[in-house]
């Protein structure tokens, strides 16, 4: 081979070679963030916003679920498609949950109508070291006391228009349990005030932090580079044009601490 055939050959493969090292860093960044089991299936629970009978047809029991579960699915699904390609995904709807969710586990939704969030948020707070935490998606609350840092929304109005809002709150938390056989898998919260701040909150974790380098993201979020079996709390303020996401911006973000064993 003449040396300009070698050259050429070079400079044909480098091409090749960057996609595949950024395909690899992108890999390593998401993983690093999400930091599920590799292979053993997730649960994606949804919350049942109502349950109503057909309308035409068989006239069975049909359950529900908001316009922003299902953008938020998609932005999960995506994710895991990418990242964890090996994994099954079961779907539930918080109403219908078929099995235990000891295992890898993410929540669409605040308490209010998703049971699954509701537990979840129990075992949060006896898991991790916050002075005050509290987040009410009836009377429209959220608080996050950590020592010297404080986040507070108190009786939030979304502005709503024509039945979409103009702005509203995500919460995002990172955290895990500990499944039947005692081995740690993680659970992660999307919610929002509305169905909206849920889909805009799912979007930014699963569609823009996954993306994120360890310095960018400490930059980002304030929050170190993720180590194993980190946890975090993030919240991000949102606005809307008809129901579309036109904005998101983090507002709070703080790594959580496990509470030490007492007694």
């Amino acid at each position: 081979m003449t040396a300009a055939g070698l050259i050429l050959s070079v400079v044909g493969v480098l091409p090749v070679a960057a996609a595949v090292w950024y395909w690899l860093q992108r890999f390593h960044r998401g993983r690093r963030i999400l930091q599920f089991s590799r292979t053993a299936p997730i649960d994606l629970v949804l919350t049942t916003s109502s349950v109503t009978a057909a309308v035409h047809g068989v006239p069975a029991n049909r359950p529900l679920t908001g316009y922003g579960q299902v953008r938020a699915v998609a932005s999960c699904v995506r994710a895991l498609a990418s990242l964890y390609p090996r994994k099954n995904v079961n779907i539930h709807l918080s109403g219908f949950i078929r099995n235990r969710l000891d295992r890898d586990l993410v929540v669409l939704g605040g308490p209010a109508k998703n049971e699954a969030a509701a537990a979840m948020l129990d075992d949060f707070l006896l898991a991790h070291d916050l002075q005050r935490f509290s987040f009410d998606d009836v009377a429209d609350t959220l608080e996050i006391a950590d020592h010297d840092r404080h986040f507070e929304v108190k009786d939030f109005d979304p502005r709503i228009t024509d039945g979409y809002p103009a702005n509203d709150h995500g919460l995002i938390i990172v955290t895990y349990h500990h499944g039947k056989s005692g081995r740690r898998y993680r659970s992660i919260l999307c919610a929002g005030f509305t169905t909206y701040g849920t889909a805009a909150s799912a979007e930014y974790l699963f569609g823009d932090l996954v993306r994120l380098s360890a310095r960018r993201f400490a930059e980002r979020t304030g929050i170190r580079s993720p180590r194993r079996s980190h946890a975090f709390v993030i919240v991000v303020s949102a606005r809307f044009s008809r129901g579309e996401c036109t904005e998101v911006r983090l507002v709070f973000g703080q790594a959580l601490r496990h509470r030490e064993a007492t007694g």
